[in-house]
């Protein structure tokens, strides 16, 4: 028997833009897009129980793992059909449904919030003390950010006018600017991807919204046979041991079907994702 052998993809150039690879083919790699929060190692890591229940499902010869820079990286290969299958920001994939066919799958539950995280027993103590000061996020174009950005400017502060925002490569490093007072809040959510004794350390100093889970979404060349297959593989993933581990890495405990009434709760940020991601 041939080893099958798994790569990170770490240069976006490796496939060519606007190639479409048949979707399930049995001689064909499956090309699963990662969410842009984590390192390129990290994410191998964590999707690697996902890849491996995929290609035993599907009956694949491998999965090739790809981690976007960001998330204007990755709604750059949304447009190219860089993608087989891509766990996804919520937003991001409703903008790629309603503007270039990509269809939802499954939606990880339970929903969230966007908290501002100061450091515990050091930091602004309320609202007001952020004036003239930084708040780190993860990408300036994630539905955190995009939410908390609206809450506080309800509550009067703006970004550029009131504080000012720097963005980092990861959460660790949102982390790392705070406790160094480069930045003093961060923009996260309100479960996952930080470690619980590191939470410690951290308080939450404001909350906004309540945010739908991440989706993981089709290529638009994806024929409804297969789009039902890769549904029924999935949701059958979420209920496995194996399954666990990940969903808690990314803050979740569950996978449902990504309906029509949640992906449209997303509508009214369409336009504002699309012109971040420009």
């Amino acid at each position: 028997m041939i080893k099958r052998r798994r790569f990170l993809q770490f240069s976006l150039g490796m496939v060519a833009a606007g190639v479409q690879l048949p979707a399930l083919a049995a001689d064909k790699a499956l090309r699963l897009g990662s969410l842009p929060v984590v390192s390129t190692r990290t994410a191998y890591e964590m999707y690697r129980p996902l890849m491996e229940h995929l290609e035993k499902g599907l009956g694949l010869p491998t999965t090739h793992l790809e981690t976007p820079p960001n998330f204007k990286g990755m709604y750059q290969r949304i447009q190219e059909n860089g993608f087989d299958l891509l766990v996804c920001p919520p937003h991001i994939a409703r903008l790629a449904q309603k503007r270039m066919g990509w269809q939802p799958l499954v939606m990880f539950q339970p929903e969230h919030q966007s908290v501002l995280l100061v450091q515990e027993g050091t930091g602004p103590a309320n609202l007001e003390a952020l004036r003239g000061g930084t708040i780190a996020v993860l990408d300036n174009s994630a539905l955190v950010a995009m939410v908390m950005m609206e809450a506080l400017s309800k509550k009067g502060l703006k970004m550029d006018r009131d504080f000012k925002v720097i963005e980092t490569r990861s959460y660790d490093s949102s982390q790392i600017a705070v406790k160094q007072g480069v930045a003093q809040a961060m923009v996260f959510r309100s479960q996952g991807f930080i470690d619980p004794n590191a939470r410690d350390r951290f308080k939450v100093l404001f909350e906004a919204g309540v945010l739908p889970g991440y989706v993981i979404i089709a290529a638009p060349s994806t024929n409804k046979a297969q789009v039902q297959k890769l549904r029924t593989q999935l949701l059958a993933f979420g209920k496995t041991p194996e399954a666990k581990p990940f969903l808690e890495k990314l803050g979740y405990d569950a996978l449902t079907t990504a309906t029509e009434e949640a992906m449209r709760r997303l509508d009214p940020y369409l336009d504002a994702t699309e012109s971040k991601l420009k």
